[in-house]
């Protein structure tokens, strides 16, 4: 990856007299190789430990080391002015300067460039109450495939996620149980990333907004996408009218997350001022630079494309990175919002990596109760971010490029993207299909899930790859290859192997379990249904004719089925030869109303009753 360009002279003839600026240093100083040494000890022993681990970068490196200390002082004699903030990542430092101040420096061998820090393109925008927040809630959540992850028991679980905004208070009735692991206001320099006195009034209202769109949860009134994550937060934003430069605050609070274990970024800032479309290149921009520096150890940033649409290269740094998931906003049906921001990069790469919700989106209202919506990519990065804290949740073996590589080319345009969708809407569900066997273990008697039990895939003859049941059931794994597999768990019960075969689409199974015992009574699942019964019994000691037959409460016979001798054995699955099926038509062809019918299962000489509950248009899990 290039490193940096040089401001250009027509740029620099329009910088003000005394501004923020970054001093990019030409190297790293003297006595790199001790201080590499103890940097790798700090990495090591670090909360950024595992993750790096996983991404092949245990020992330190360059980027790694803060800025030589020599160096910085000279910075700070020359100015006049303590530095702001310090990059690992850019090995630059932030300070106030004077023209004559930057004339000075860039006579100084040590320094190789000198720019301004970019100003954030921060707008909040207006807030509608919301009149039915569980209702979008679930709507924005839908649409992107998250709720089914949720459904599944994958909600962000075990997944650290950084957040870089204007700030967050935690008051509202949907962020009581967030669980906040860090934080720190790189603004005024301390711990407290809510409401201070020196802050305008409204300075944590976009943070806790898009903090709500992860991690909100107020059951039977709104549902954030990731909730069950852990999170660390950096205010990195100042709304105020002071001073709109916060690029250097960004970059500040992207490297404390990477050092404090974050594993990803969402991020629903961006900065265009002092960058031109052409410098939209993935290369250009510090906070692109950064973020992508950040990704090569294994924590991803999902930005907002920006809210600078319709025009071309109209993103915002650093969603131009090629290891940044941009993230564009579409409405309720799908369509591009007008002012999602566009690609291509300037290099001619395709962006947004993807889209969600941005436009209506729900979220909690700041300084109340209740909810609003309002429009903004900054509200459709949340969601992405979501998706991948969920994906995550559910495949524990896969790092946040394979996270990024799998909602990417599993959104719904990806066959033929644009600069306007990018590779369109994400689909979460089939991001944690891909490349992968995913599904639930359960009771072939009764339909119910089995936790904790060990799931082993083998793909045609090779080694077995093995995951376990969360909560409810499920499973993820990718197994390394495709092709025919077999599928089948130990723990309770007896196991019915499932076969078939694997592509790179990935598909989802269910492994059924049969009782041990072989001499219950004949089951019913599910039982009320809305449609479908399968009728399950057990033969024992020597095979016999098994037969079904289904009475209204009047006696008449609607539905018979007849097995002539069925060997000994379990047969309470709902899969062919299985469990007996009854679809709820009569034999006729006929659907049946709703009601209690009686249903009579033989098996040999041996009679047993069932009552069956046919309620249509119910909702089955």
């Amino acid at each position: 990856m290039a490193f940096l360009i040089l401001i250009t002279a027509f740029l620099q003839s329009f910088l003000p007299e005394e501004g923020l600026y970054w001093v990019i240093f030409s190297d790293r100083g003297a006595d790199v190789e001790h201080r590499l040494e103890v940097a790798s000890a700090d990495v090591m022993q670090g909360p950024s430990a595992e993750r790096r681990l996983f991404s092949g970068i245990v020992q330190a490196d360059l980027y790694d080391l803060e800025p030589y200390s020599v160096y910085v002082l000279q910075v700070e004699d020359i100015s006049s002015n303590p530095i702001r903030t310090s990059s690992r990542y850019l090995n630059a430092v932030s300070v106030k300067l004077t023209a004559n101040q930057i004339e000075t420096l860039l006579e100084r061998p040590f320094v190789e460039e000198i720019r301004a820090v970019g100003i954030s393109n921060f707008s909040p925008g207006e807030d509608i109450p919301a009149p039915d927040a569980y209702g979008l809630s679930r709507s924005q959540l839908e649409q992107v495939n998250i709720f089914a992850l949720q459904q599944r028991g994958w909600t962000g679980s075990g997944v650290v996620i950084g957040m870089l905004d204007s700030g967050f208070e935690l008051v509202h009735p949907c962020l009581q149980s967030v669980d906040v692991l860090a934080t720190w206001d790189f603004v005024n320099n301390d711990s407290i990333v809510g409401w201070q006195t020196e802050d305008s009034l409204s300075q944590p209202s976009h943070g806790t907004k898009t903090l709500s769109v992860i991690a909100g949860y107020q059951p039977g009134s709104y549902v954030g996408g990731a909730f069950n994550s852990s999170f660390i937060l950096a205010k990195t934003e100042d709304v105020s009218d002071e001073y709109e430069q916060e690029e250097d605050f960004w970059v500040a609070g992207l490297e404390w997350l990477e050092a404090g274990g974050a594993d990803l970024v969402s991020s629903s800032l961006g900065y265009t001022d002092w960058y031109e479309p052409c410098q939209m290149d993935g290369n250009t921009a510090v906070t692109t630079i950064a973020a992508d520096i950040a990704a090569s150890r294994g924590m991803v940033v999902w930005n907002s494309a920006g809210n600078d649409g319709p025009g071309e290269t109209s993103l915002v740094a650093p969603a131009d990175g090629d290891s940044v998931f941009a993230v564009g906003a579409v409405d309720g049906a799908g369509l591009i919002a007008g002012f999602s921001s566009r690609g291509p990069t300037a290099d001619g790469r395709i962006k947004p990596d993807g889209c969600a919700r941005g436009l209506n989106s729900v979220f909690a209202t700041f300084g109340g109760t209740g909810y609003s919506t309002g429009g903004g990519t900054s509200y459709a990065a949340p969601l992405v971010a979501s998706a991948a804290a969920c994906i995550a949740s559910a495949h524990p073996e896969w790092g946040m490029m394979r996270v990024y590589e799998a909602l990417r080319i599993t959104s719904d345009r990806y066959s033929n993207p644009d600069n306007t969708y990018g590779y369109g809407i994400i689909d979460a569900l089939e991001a944690v299909k891909h490349r992968s066997i995913i599904g639930q273990v359960r009771r072939s008697d009764t339909g119910t899930a089995l936790t904790g039990h060990t799931v082993s895939i083998t793909i045609e003859s090779g080694t077995p790859v093995h995951t376990t049941t969360n909560d409810k059931g499920f499973f993820a794994v990718e197994p390394g290859s495709f092709g025919s597999f077999s599928a089948t768990c130990t723990g309770w019960g007896n196991p019915i192997e499932y076969n078939g075969v694997l592509d790179e689409g990935g598909l989802e199974i269910i492994i059924y379990v049969d009782p041990v015992n072989s001499s219950e009574l004949p089951s019913v699942y599910p039982n009320p249904s809305s449609g479908e019964f399968f009728v399950g019994f057990d033969v024992v000691d020597s095979s016999c004719d098994v037969s079904l037959s289904i009475f209204t409460l009047a006696g008449e016979r609607i539905y018979h089925s007849e097995r002539a001798l069925v060997p000994p054995g379990c047969y309470r699955a709902p899969l062919p030869d299985q469990a007996f099926h009854w679809n709820s038509f009569n034999e006729n062809g006929e659907e049946v109303a709703s009601g209690q019918y009686i249903g009579m299962i033989r098996i040999g000489d041996s009679v047993e009753l069932l009552n069956l509950a046919l309620i249509r248009g119910m909702e089955e899990d």
